[in-house]
Parts: structure tokens; C-alpha cells; sequence
């Protein structure tokens, strides 16, 4: 997909209905947009909100989570010996992928998160790792399949977190992610008003961490990235991209997530 392409894209949005919604939650949840932020600072974030996320989870009220990403990913799970979750978070989705293969890996570099992975979703086939994933590759481990929900999106280097995980990948090893629509995403997040938001550049948005149901006083970060950049980023990586399906959540009139099916090469 081009820059023209996905500039297209963003131009049929009815932009004064949402650009309005837009600002009022950028005013309100003092959203940040910086050029960069340390994977250590990302980590510390998480490890602070990761008790919360799994109860959200697990209580059902991230209805995304639950009822969209999740399903998505497994659907499109295949049976294989061997599979890594890359950015794993409290381990909730590998737990669910353990029945899908004779082994599952989740890593992460939250150590919180892995503490409370192996707390709470253990398995009798399922081992943590609290590394990054780029940590992690340096094992020389290989994996017949790997999952990745909305990690790609608080990678700081999105292309060394990409490597990293084809580097863990034999050929032809399918692997799944999701991650933020980047067309629709800073819509529904607020910072698609930013005076400093533009499309086509890369930023590291803070902002509290909120659900449908739920605000929170957590700050958090992820990544803005153009659509076209994590497709040839994953070009780059040694994938090749077999499809993209557009997912909805519950309120917004627009798709907030992408999953993304590649290949290793």
C-alpha cells in the first residue's frame, strides 16, 4: 500500500464528526506525542498496570480483547509443535494457544507481567520468559508458528522487534499479529487532533491507559506507525505479508485493529 493510498484512505473519514470527538479526548486525557522512548521506560509501564490488564481480562470488561483480537488470532491458529507469543504480556492468550501446539513460549520484557503469567495462566506445556523479544532471539531457538497481540505497536525499534522474531521463526512458520488501525486507531484514541500528528511519521504516544469500560490513571505508551511502514517492515524482516483483515470493536464506527497474517521466508 502507498502513501497515496492510505492518505486516501484517511480522506473519506467524515473528519469534523471525529476530529472533534478527537480533540475533546486529546483535551481531556492529555494525550503526549514524542519522537522516542526507551524499551525499559515501556517495560516499567507495564509492569505497574499489569495486575489490572489480566483482571480486565479476565472479568470480561475488555470486551476487544475477549471477543475480537483473541478470536481472531486463534481462528487462524493451525496445530503445531512448536509456538512463541511475542509480547506475551500476563500470558491470557498463551494459555488459550497452548491446546493449538505441544509447546508455547511467551515472552515479554515486562517482569511483572511474567510473574503474574506464571501465576495465573500456567500450563503443563507452557514455559515464560521475561526478555525482550530481540533478548530472546539470541537463544537461536526456532518456532514452527508465533503470535503477537498488539506488541509490534510498543516495540521502540519496530524494525529490530521484527528481525527478532523472524530470527526466532523456521521458513514457512506462519505468524499472526494484531496490531492499532493506524488509520482509525488515532481517531478512536484522541490524538488524531495533536497539533504535532501527522500520518505518515512515526511517534511514541503517552497517554492513560482506558478500555470501553474502563479509565485508568496508567500511562502507557505505544507506537504511531503508517500502515505502509510495518508492511515493508515486515518485507524487510524476511516476511512476506499474506493477508490483512480490518477488526471491529464495540461504539466506533470504524475498524480499530488490523491482524496481520505473514510467513516467514
Amino acid at each position: 500500500m502507498s502513501h497515496t493510498q492510505s492518505r486516501s484512505l484517511i480522506h473519506r473519514i467524515p473528519h469534523t464528526r471525529w476530529l472533534s470527538t478527537s480533540f475533546a479526548r486529546f483535551e481531556r486525557h492529555m494525550l503526549n506525542l514524542r519522537k522516542a522512548k526507551s524499551l525499559s521506560q515501556i517495560a516499567k509501564e507495564w509492569d505497574a498496570i499489569a495486575a489490572l490488564r489480566d483482571d480486565q481480562i479476565a472479568s470480561g470488561k475488555d470486551h476487544s480483547a475477549n471477543v475480537v483480537l483473541a478470536p481472531a488470532i486463534l481462528a487462524r491458529l493451525k496445530t503445531c509443535k512448536s509456538l512463541v507469543d511475542i509480547g506475551c504480556g500476563t500470558g491470557w492468550l498463551t494459555a488459550r494457544a497452548e491446546e493449538h501446539t505441544s509447546l508455547a513460549v511467551g515472552v515479554d520484557p515486562s517482569n511483572e507481567s511474567i510473574s503474574l503469567a506464571r501465576l495465573r495462566h500456567p500450563g503443563r506445556s507452557i514455559k515464560y520468559v521475561a526478555e525482550s523479544v530481540e533478548t530472546f532471539s539470541r537463544r537461536r531457538a526456532k518456532f514452527e508458528c508465533a503470535i503477537s497481540n498488539m506488541a509490534a505497536s510498543c516495540a521502540p525499534d519496530l524494525q529490530g522487534f521484527l528481525v527478532a522474531s523472524r530470527r526466532i521463526l523456521k521458513r514457512g512458520a506462519p505468524f499472526l499479529l494484531t496490531i492499532p488501525h493506524p488509520c482509525f486507531w488515532p481517531l478512536y484514541w484522541g490524538y488524531a487532533s495533536h497539533p504535532r500528528f501527522k500520518y505518515q511519521r512515526t511517534f511514541a504516544v503517552e497517554g492513560e491507559f482506558k478500555i470501553r469500560r474502563e479509565a485508568t490513571a496508567y500511562l502507557t505508551t505505544h507506537f504511531h506507525h503508517p500502515l505502509e511502514l510495518y508492511v515493508s517492515s515486515l518485507g524487510t524482516a524476511g516476511f512476506s505479508v499474506e493477508s490483512l483483515e480490518e477488526l471491529a470493536g464495540r461504539e466506533f464506527d470504524y475498524p480499530r485493529f488490523l491482524l496481520v497474517a505473514a510467513k516467514a521466508k
